[in-house]
């Protein structure tokens, strides 16, 4: 393994997690960007919509690093709304989300709620990109209200400038080349892929494919497995395993502990659907499963003891449009979160809002503890 590159991910996890609360000891604990005197937030975290604007609401709180939960925000309303995550998954009345760290839209709604940034503060980053640390330290709620109130109905881009959620896979379409003037496929060979499943390791990239039709006839995969159960702590040499889908009638279905196709009642890792008599260009991990796309040189093993901050997820991952021009700056020193004051669009229905970061703390110091600013956009 990359050393190395252990390291920095795991000191940058282990900050992380240290914004998870407030201080267990005597030590005072920072809490930057308090909520002024005034705010919108009551102790359920609603409020009257009778706020003037630029009315801070909040603190609401999204749990800890270990109990994360989710704050549902209706626009139009300005209140807190009272769901389960299941609830919200086709509820069409909240606009914007809140988890932790994550900012996320609601993608249910006839037209999905999107947003746009505009650019404001971006003297908080240097010409390389690297954020000015004092910059963000030695910002306020109070030192940035007046690019909130600037923004007007003037600066609302057109609509193609607004982006919304979106969910991606993991593997998907990556393990493929696809020319479009030769309609030639070939294997994308220097990305690589970690499973982690049935408690092991494996580490795989393709290497040849032959197409059938439209489908894959053939695929052969470089497949380098650590079994963490017979105690091994770097990937084996690497197998050659081809698939036949030549003529396939059901999908085929891989057990990387034993390396070998298996059938839909065996413990499988990864399957390749079938159609038409073709394998289909999809490579699917099994649903206990989780995976991390990487490179040849990265991981020559997977760290046991570590592994829970390498990134795993399941194939379908949600991309917030958010994270883009993401709202906070972490200090490594302090180990909290501090906001860019960055002023963003949100367009949800036939309104478009502004809307601020304040604060990711709340009074006490305790973090996922979310505040901000929201108005409908007026004036020009």
């Amino acid at each position: 393994m990359n050393k190395t590159y252990l390291a920095l991910l795991l000191a940058m996890t282990f900050g992380l997690t240290a914004c998870g609360g407030s201080s267990s000891d005597d030590t005072p604990v920072e809490t930057p960007d308090e909520v002024t005197d005034g705010s919108g937030g009551s102790d359920d975290g609603s409020s009257d919509g009778g706020n003037e604007e630029a009315t801070i609401y909040g603190p609401y709180s999204t749990g800890s690093t270990s109990e994360p939960v989710a704050v549902y925000f209706d626009l139009d309303t300005q209140t807190q709304l009272t769901l389960t995550d299941e609830e919200a998954a086709t509820d069409t009345a909240w606009d914007i989300g809140f988890k932790r760290t994550n900012v996320f839209l609601n993608t249910h709604q006839d037209t999905p709620v999107s947003l746009y940034f505009t650019g404001n503060n971006s003297d908080f980053y240097d010409d390389t990109g690297a954020p000015v640390s004092d910059l963000f330290l030695n910002a306020t709620a109070d030192s940035e209200l007046d690019d909130y109130l600037a923004v007007t109905e003037s600066d609302i881009p057109e609509a193609e400038a607004f982006s919304t959620d979106t969910e991606t896979q993991v593997i998907g379409d990556t393990f493929y080349n696809y020319d479009f003037t030769t309609h030639v496929v070939t294997p994308n060979e220097d990305t690589y892929y970690i499973v982690f499943s049935d408690s092991n390791y494996t580490k795989f990239h393709v290497t040849d494919i032959v197409t059938e039709g439209r489908g894959i006839g053939e695929i052969t995969l470089g497949v380098m497995h650590q079994s963490v159960l017979d105690g091994q702590t770097t990937f084996a040499e690497e197998v050659a395993l081809t698939l036949d889908a030549v003529g396939c009638s059901d999908a085929v279905y891989v057990d990387f502990d034993l390396q070998q196709v298996v059938t839909q009642a065996d413990g499988w890792d990864l399957t390749i659907p079938c159609a038409d008599g073709a394998g289909e260009f999809a490579l699917t991990i099994a649903d206990d499963a989780t995976v991390l796309r990487t490179d040849a040189q990265t991981y020559n093993g997977v760290d046991t003891e570590a592994a829970q901050y390498y990134g795993f997820s399941e194939e379908t991952v949600s991309e917030y449009a958010m994270s883009t021009n993401n709202w906070y700056f972490y200090d490594s020193t302090s180990h909290l979160l501090y906001s860019q004051f960055g002023v963003y669009l949100i367009q949800a229905g036939d309104t478009t809002y502004k809307f601020q970061i304040t604060s990711y703390y709340d009074e006490e110091g305790t973090s996922g503890a979310y505040s901000f600013r929201v108005d409908p956009v007026t004036g020009e």
